[in-house]
């Protein structure tokens, strides 16, 4: 019964999670002369899913649908009296609107007219200063630490900053850069505001920190990614939450071909160089591994679909840093003379994990600087 109730409440979930796209499709129906049709029936298409959206056009010829994922799709115009209408190939963008004019012919109903040209790239049902980054680029930019955000997120028009990460836990290897960092910001800046006005989502869903300003609490790996869209300006009634750059990241879902995904990302000292700040011949040692894949296909055809993922970040560094260290010498000095004084407890309980090799002050030394006072039993030669 546990099961069955977890079963439902995770249906209900996905059913409620279809609703966060913002992408759509819209257009104005006509015949030769130019007037427009009423009801004429509009079907939407997903080419890979083959999973169809309809609606009808009002008494203006108007269509508009709503809330489709992007991708590839056909859009079919029917109406009994006039040739059928299509138009396939249609690319979707994320948070895309695009407009379509379909003029039909009065004929049988048999009879089909298919659109082959590509539409225009140009947004005209809305305005807005954005770039979307397809799931191609996405797959070759070379991003340290495959990271979605600081790896192609900047590179998108009216967006500044290296995209470097300004908060969230410090990880090993490639500087902290990657999916698994702990509330991560990164350094994008856009419409002359802070990163902290910065809005991340996936999917159509805020994943911005409450915490924080500017913060991102989910970060899909690049394999799992279909798409990336920026908005440098997008401070309306719609997106009015913040005034930053809107990073809006789009994951694949299952279609009915099975699909997949295997890989491994690797890197460690010896395929790294030194930077002009790294005075010392060889490079901290560091490894690391970061392995997974996707898989993706139909669990019922042309109607219900699965898509998931599993990556795994293995890694190792370390870290060298001039610090000053008691000696054996001084230790042992203090069990001897000051067994109960708390200095002497925490050496004993917490000792240091290697002994001082360079920079020795002796008790001679602290005597001629005066700055402390210098017990008559430390000896003045004792490091």
């Amino acid at each position: 019964m546990i099961r069955i109730n977890y079963l439902c409440l995770f249906l209900f979930l996905a059913a409620i999670a279809m609703g966060q796209y913002t992408s759509g499709i819209e257009g104005t129906v006509a015949d030769q002369s130019g007037a427009a049709i009423a009801n004429a029936r509009i079907m939407v298409v997903n080419e890979a899913t083959q999973v169809a959206r309809e609606t009808l056009t009002n008494v203006s010829g108007y269509f508009r649908v709503p809330d489709i994922a992007p991708g590839i799709y056909r859009v079919q115009v029917l109406l009994s009296g006039f040739k059928e209408w299509t138009q396939a190939g249609i690319q979707l963008d994320a948070n895309q609107l695009r407009t379509l004019y379909p003029k039909l012919l009065v004929g049988e109903q048999k009879a089909e007219i298919e659109v082959s040209t590509s539409i225009g790239t140009i947004e005209i049902g809305k305005s807005s200063v954005a770039s979307s980054i397809a799931q191609r680029t996405v797959e070759l930019a070379p991003m340290q630490g495959r990271n979605i955000y600081s790896g192609v997120a900047f590179i998108a028009p009216g967006v500044t900053g290296a995209g470097k990460l300004f908060g969230g836990a410090t990880g090993s290897g490639s500087a902290g850069q990657d999916s698994f960092q702990t509330e991560p910001g990164f350094q994008i800046n856009s419409a002359g505001q802070r990163q902290e006005n910065n809005e991340y989502q996936v999917d159509g869903s805020s994943v911005n920190g409450n915490s924080r300003d500017g913060i991102a609490n989910l970060t899909p790996e690049p394999d799992t990614v279909q798409e990336v869209r920026i908005a440098a300006a997008a401070f309306n009634a719609e997106r009015g939450h913040n005034s930053g750059a809107l990073v809006e990241v789009y994951t694949k879902s299952g279609t009915n071909k099975l699909h997949g995904t295997l890989s491994e990302f690797h890197t460690d000292n010896v395929l790294t160089s030194r930077t002009v700040f790294q005075s010392t011949s060889k490079i901290p040692v560091f490894r690391r591994n970061e392995f997974g894949g996707t898989a993706g296909g139909p669990v019922i055809k042309d109607r219900t679909f699965v898509f998931g993922s599993f990556h795994r970040l293995s890694s190792s560094a370390s870290q060298t840093d001039v610090v000053a260290a008691e000696t054996p010498q001084f230790v042992n000095y203090l069990k001897q003379y000051y067994p109960n004084n708390i200095s002497t407890r925490i050496l004993t309980v917490a000792p240091t994990g290697s002994a001082p090799v360079s920079g020795f002050v002796t008790g001679n030394t602290l005597r001629a600087s005066a700055r402390y006072p210098v017990p008559d039993t430390l000896p003045l030669d004792m490091p």
